[in-house]
């Protein structure tokens, strides 16, 4: 039976305004085929606003170093406008613009222009209902195709995010490997979508009738008219109008972009909590009153209050996995700067986390973390001796250590290699590892947002592992990195896989 918007909404009655699972669901249900692809729109759809006000954005720092203070200015003025309008004549002189600055520069230093924006600012915006979206039809054998007026500088580090297989985008003139000035005609916007759209189906041997299109954008109606099934996503008022009038389904991605007042509030009050313990511990550590300084009190204000003024709930898996009874090494997956929150509220205040050494200069954060005692390490440092010896020092006096052994975390969440250090000092002193899954603490704070959201925070504690029990150091490590894997993969079924990261 061919699938068709009719029966996509069959059993939704008139409502065509759904929710994501249930849109999975009915993705689920669908057999596969070969043909099939699905279309997603980068800007409004794939992540939170526009994807050229990041790359501007490195632009104009790109000409201001460059001393080319005129077009940084210009770049600047419309980039704002586009901000606050999003119109489709605003967008395409945006274009223009940014091509014209572009003239004589080498195309290789577009493409790290383009990475940096993604780093400094389209990274953290990514939908994580959108990454469920890509791997559900993945999971059905879809073809995987952006389709955005964006160019190729702004979408590509996403789509090898995402492991979309194909990018139909704006393209820039290039001559002897530098910008000529011209972006080429027909830009991949309105019309020019869709003709993009068809050359595509046509390439994996189908038509338009057999393919998905996810967008926000009232522009994209040439082509949403066009495919079997539209689907409009966090839609304009004007597509809003349409989906309605043509009875497509609307979904709401809410993950990423501006938080409510709600958001806003909550964030405050959680950096209220942080900054209140930061100053009783340096209160009472000029006046020596311990009761203002201890471990305990900081540990409350931060694990308890912090996370009560943020909105974060815990469900907890193999609570009685924590150990009471001896020091251990916790070791946990890093997701956040939540994370901390997240395992002061679990574990209490005997223990002593080994953290990288320039957060001991952030403010705040770095006399808190001073005042419980952390371990700093300075990864470019080849002896790690006095570290070492700290720790040892910790569990030697029956205090835990918490350790993630990834060292760094990534954008997505996905698993990083695991380092050998906890390992190592697990045979050394001869204390278990508790390993600790951190499921979605990302979903509170994502990497590079400012806003915390409310969340359900999911947390598995396994097992302890004991000294010698899975071979040598290499294999525990490994073994324990490829658990964590496949946890993290059973649990978020719709996630996005490990091995592909950015």
């Amino acid at each position: 039976m061919t699938f068709t918007l009719a029966s996509y909404l069959q059993g939704l009655g008139t409502m065509t305004q759904i929710t994501l699972q249930d849109h999975l669901e009915k993705l689920s249900s669908l057999p596969r085929d070969d043909r099939r692809v699905a279309f997603f729109d980068l800007d409004g759809t794939l992540i939170s606003g526009y994807s050229i006000v990041g790359l501007s954005q490195e632009v104009i720092k790109h000409a201001t170093r460059k001393g080319q203070l005129v077009k940084a200015r210009g770049l600047v003025r419309d980039t704002l406008r586009q901000r606050h309008s999003g119109g489709g004549g605003n967008y395409q002189k945006l274009v223009k613009r940014l091509s014209r600055a572009l003239t004589g520069v080498p195309e290789d230093t577009l493409l790290e222009l383009g990475r940096s924006a993604y780093r400094n600012n389209l990274e953290r915006r990514l939908y994580r209902e959108a990454i469920q979206l890509v791997e559900s039809h993945r999971a059905r054998g879809d073809h995987l195709v952006l389709v955005t007026a964006a160019s190729r500088y702004q979408a590509e580090p996403i789509a090898k995010t995402l492991g979309l297989d194909e990018i139909c985008c704006t393209r820039l003139e290039v001559i002897d490997g530098k910008f000529t000035g011209k972006a080429i005609a027909p830009l991949c916007y309105g019309e020019g979508k869709a003709l993009a759209a068809r050359r595509v189906a046509r390439k994996y041997n189908s038509s338009l009738k057999h393919c998905w299109f996810y967008t926000d954008s009232s522009a994209d109606l040439p082509l949403l008219r066009q495919v079997g099934m539209p689907v409009a996503v966090n839609p304009s008022s004007s597509l809003s109008d349409a989906a309605l009038g043509k009875g497509w389904p609307v979904l709401h991605f809410s993950s990423r972009g501006r938080p409510g007042t709600e958001g806003v509030l909550r964030t405050v009050a959680t950096g209220q909590a942080i900054a209140s313990a930061a100053t009783l511990a340096g209160l009472g550590q000029r006046l020596g009153i311990k009761r203002l300084s201890g471990r305990s009190l900081i540990t409350r204000l931060i694990g308890d209050v912090g996370a009560a003024a943020a909105g974060l709930d815990f469900e907890v898996e193999g609570l009685g996995n924590l150990r009471q009874d001896q020091a251990c090494i916790y070791v946990f997956n890093h997701q956040s700067l939540l994370d901390g929150m997240v395992l002061a509220h679990l574990l209490g205040d005997n223990i002593v986390a080994l953290c990288k050494r320039e957060m001991a200069d952030k403010p705040f954060i770095g006399r808190l973390l001073k005042q419980v005692d952390t371990i700093f390490v300075d990864r470019q440092e080849r002896d790690q001796g006095e570290v070492l010896g700290q720790a040892r020092a910790a569990l030697d006096s029956g205090r835990s250590l918490v350790i993630a052994p990834e060292g760094t975390r990534s954008t997505l969440g996905d698993i990083q290699p695991f380092k050998h250090g906890a390992f190592y000092l697990s045979r050394k002193a001869g204390v278990p590892i508790v390993p600790i899954v951190l499921h979605n603490v990302k979903d509170a704070l994502p990497k590079g947002s400012l806003f915390v959201r409310p969340a359900t925070i999911r947390i598995s504690v396994l097992p302890a592992i004991w000294p010698g029990e899975s071979g040598s150091i290499r294999q525990s490590c490994a073994q324990l990195e490829e658990r964590y894997i496949q946890l993290l993969r059973q649990s978020q079924p719709a996630s996005l896989p490990q091995s592909r990261s950015a």
